[in-house]
């Protein structure tokens, strides 16, 4: 009997405090599972239909499906309780929504860019928060203005109206203004949920070293392969359906070799990234080599550590670790130029040129020349050869047959056999060497006397000016035309879509563009035809395209901005800084 009386009373007081709990909930409270299920219905996001199950929700809870979906494409991340049945919060809501429409990236960016000034919300919340005040359309009032409140079915319905106006047009375009440049961000359209989800390892410009390690990753048991991206050989494990599956597998991946998990699928889409650094006509850049800051490759963000520039972003084409094509800086060719491509370069001004960017290098003393043949590279037998520190020591010492002369701002100082086997050159000179009959010819004009100059004479007077010039290619729009030559680069190169890296003027400010791509969640990329006619949206005349794919990476006040595909820097041979070098 006494059991039967405490029985009936844990019974009442838990009926009373289950009461109390009830009446404390609104009765307009709209669950976190109705939310997703929601969100994932309005923005028609393809439902998870798999065998794999990974959702810490009942399959026979209403909510198993949504919460499915948003795990299997990594909504909800792996490892995360979402609790279903809790209220949702407006920000919530909004945070989930802004993950499902692909622009995670966006609000890492927002985060960086635009000062923290809400301490009452999470901080990981926040960038969501300001995307809603800064998109276009922006999210619903009630949402900015009271974002803890708890989610009623009103505000779920002008969410859920506020979404289908996203399907049809959202973007996110503002400008920063720095010191020395400013930097344009812009997102259009929602992405598309990817279809397969891979571990992304490391890029090769060489088929060898990628198959290489594609060897050994398959050795240990994982399913790796390599894919071709026009210009560089790139190494994977996968593809998986989902992205838990993909996160699982990851954990497998040694740890010195970073693997990241990224989208995987050739699916279509609208989503657009770019990101672009703007400067007037009296702003300068600077071109800045690995190896004068001691390596042969270093990733952007390295060397912007040693620069501490405002900002940065890569350049022309390289394989190899060595730049393709013309390299000018301070006035030095470092490099010879590629036939019939086109290149861009500015005056010490920084007034914008743009040409062929073919030259030849001589030698000059008032109206006698000598052509120098070499760049960084050692002379042929009755040739000139012109060495600079910029492009770091050289390999191995001179030919024993050559003599060496080093320059500092025209004159010129005959080199004794022992300076002549040091192979650096030392900074503020250049170093000619010259072998048979190229000795005699440095001899002659140095009978009249120093100083002696090297002059760069460009094929096309438009570069005559130039004091720093780079390489790239194609010429897409020249004078308000759009150019249809293609340079040399393959029909995959100008007609797929790919990340890419633009540099162009309207006249006014000098832009340096970087497109992401290879992301249908994120940003697509652009065909080159596609990239002509973003660029002429932007008011812009003359255009080139430079190197693009991994390479193309833009950092502003040492962040990077863009999405790098498969999330990791690649190592360059140089970079183009702005601002001021400290």
């Amino acid at each position: 009997m006494a059991r039967k009386k405490t029985t009936t009373a844990l019974w009442c007081i838990s009926s009373i405090i289950f009461l109390l709990i009830f009446q404390a909930i609104p009765a307009e409270a709209i669950s976190r599972g109705i939310m997703a299920e929601a969100i994932i219905e309005s923005l028609a996001i393809p439902r998870w239909t798999g065998e794999e199950h990974f959702s810490d929700v009942p399959e026979n809870h209403p909510a198993f499906p949504a919460v499915e979906t948003a795990r299997a494409y990594g909504i909800i991340f792996p490892g995360e309780r979402f609790h279903p049945d809790l209220e949702a919060t407006r920000m919530e809501a909004l945070l989930f929504a802004f993950k499902a429409m692909g622009w995670s990236h966006e609000a890492r960016l927002i985060n960086f860019l635009v000062p923290k000034n809400n301490p009452q919300i999470p901080e990981y919340m926040i960038p969501y928060l300001t995307l809603g005040k800064a998109c276009t359309p922006c999210a619903p009032e009630v949402f900015l203005s009271d974002p803890l409140e708890n989610l009623n079915p009103q505000d779920l319905q002008e969410l859920k109206d506020w979404l289908i106006q996203c399907r049809r047009s959202i973007s996110w375009d503002q400008t920063f203004h720095g010191e020395y440049a400013s930097l344009r961000v812009c997102r259009e359209k929602i992405g598309t949920p990817p279809s397969s989800w891979a571990i992304f390892i490391k890029e090769f410009q060489d088929k060898e070293n990628a198959l290489s390690l594609q060897k050994n990753l398959s050795e240990q048991g994982l399913s790796a392969f390599m894919a071709n991206t026009e210009c560089a050989y790139a190494v994977y494990v996968g593809p998986y359906t989902n992205y838990v599956k993909a996160w699982e597998v990851l954990a497998r991946i040694p740890a010195d070799l970073a693997g990241q998990v990224v989208p995987y699928s050739e699916q279509g889409g609208n989503a657009l990234f770019w990101a672009a650094i703007q400067i007037k006509d009296e702003q300068s850049p600077f071109i800045v080599t690995a190896h004068s800051l001691g390596k042969y490759i270093l990733p952007l963000s390295q060397m912007n550590k040693e620069l501490k520039a405002e900002g940065a972003i890569n350049g022309g084409f390289f394989t190899k670790g060595k730049p393709i094509g013309t390299l000018l800086i301070n006035g030095i060719p470092l490099f010879p130029s590629y036939e019939r491509r086109s290149a861009v370069g500015w005056t010490a001004k920084g007034k914008a040129l743009f040409g062929s960017g073919e030259f030849r290098a001589v030698l000059r003393k008032n109206d006698r020349i000598a052509p120098i043949g070499s760049l960084n590279t050692f002379p042929s037998q009755n040739g000139l050869a012109l060495f600079s520190p910029e492009a770091g020591a050289l390999p191995r010492p001179l030919q024993s047959d050559a003599e060496a002369f080093l320059l500092q701002q025209g004159a010129v100082k005959k080199l004794n056999r022992g300076d002549k086997a040091r192979r650096i050159v030392p900074e503020g000179h250049v170093l000619l060497a010259a072998r048979g009959y190229g000795i005699q010819i440095v001899n002659s004009l140095l009978e009249h006397g120093n100083p002696l100059s090297i002059e760069v004479q460009w094929r096309d007077s438009a570069m005559r000016e130039a004091i720093f010039a780079l390489q790239g290619g194609p010429m897409l729009l020249l004078d308000g035309q759009l150019q249809t030559k293609n340079e040399g680069f393959s029909k995959g190169f100008r007609e797929r879509r790919h990340p890419r890296t633009l540099v162009g003027t309207d006249g006014k400010a000098l832009w340096w563009i970087v497109v992401d791509g290879r992301d249908p969640w994120h940003s697509n990329g652009v065909t080159l035809m596609e990239a002509s006619q973003l660029a002429h949206n932007l008011g812009l005349s003359t255009v080139l395209n430079l190197d693009g794919g991994g390479s193309s990476q833009l950092l502003w006040k040492g962040e990077i901005v863009n999405a790098i595909p498969g999330g990791k820097e690649r190592p360059l041979p140089y970079g183009i800084f702005f601002g001021s070098r400290e």
